[in-house]
């Protein structure tokens, strides 16, 4: 018992001036000087965040001068309203859409395919609630590799089907299930929404299971993959829309696109 008497007087005695005088001025209720070991911790935030961020203003603005120099953008003529632009182009954010809309029906292209896309693009963090790896890209080796394989395929894919629509539809609407109207007889509605649901669904059942199969995923990779799917599609279809599409939304290479739109 003297032992344990005598230990609390041993660890006061421990305690060194400085924090005896912290301890002293808290109940004072005085303000107590800033930690200098606290201050010593601390981090700019400028060269990690700041500066990068920087650095890609000044690219974006120099490639942004080189092209208004080397690129001549002339103004058009005042627009007649009795007579619309061939072709007539949605701006560049919206071209994939319009691109998608010579492929399927209207409805599919513009209302529900956006609307699950988006939808499951919000649904992402309640279905992925790990914390590990954020703010790295593709969170490991193997997801970065997963996003390269979803790159590549998906732009094939698009590529592809693009080309095989062009040729077997004769760049009609709705390409293949134009095909099956004329030749075979089928209704519109297998041509425009039931052919185009399946083309879709059948790419992304073939990138799932091509991903399982390879890399045997985790969800978050699986997610990975799908959204890299998504963004390539975006992009892809935008760039053939507005770099491919001419007169009348005929399929033709970018050097053969009329300067001026009649």
């Amino acid at each position: 018992m003297a032992e344990i008497a005598q230990q609390p007087g041993a660890n006061t005695g421990g305690i060194d001036e400085q924090k005896r005088q912290k301890l002293l001025e808290l109940v004072r209720g005085r303000a107590l000087a800033r930690p200098t070991d606290l201050a010593e911790d601390e981090v700019m935030v400028w060269p990690s965040l700041v500066v990068v961020e920087a650095v890609c203003a000044v690219v974006f603005l120099a490639i942004l001068t080189a092209l208004s120099v080397l690129v001549n953008a002339p103004l058009l003529e005042r627009a007649n309203p009795n007579q619309t632009p061939n072709p007539s182009k949605a701006p560049w954010y919206f071209l994939n859409l319009q691109e998608m809309l010579l492929h399927m029906d209207a409805g599919l292209a513009g209302v529900i395919i956006p609307t699950l896309a988006l939808g499951g693009i919000a649904a992402i963090p309640y279905i992925d609630r790990s914390p590990l790896g954020v703010g790295i890209l593709g969170t490991s080796s193997k997801g970065r590799k997963i996003i390269a394989l979803a790159t590549v395929f998906t732009t094939v894919v698009l590529v592809g089907m693009v080309l095989l629509e062009e040729a077997i539809g004769r760049g009609t609407q709705f390409g293949m299930g134009s095909w099956l109207m004329d030749t075979q007889g089928a209704p519109a509605w297998v041509g425009s929404i039931v052919i185009s649901s399946l083309i879709v669904l059948g790419a992304i059942f073939a990138l799932v299971v091509m991903v399982k199969t390879i890399y045997r995923p985790t969800t978050r990779e699986l997610i990975i993959a799908l959204f890299t799917g998504f963004f390539i599609t975006y992009w892809v279809l935008g760039f053939i829309g507005t770099s491919f599409r001419g007169p009348e939304q005929q399929l033709m290479m970018p050097w053969d696109l009329p300067l001026v739109h009649h």
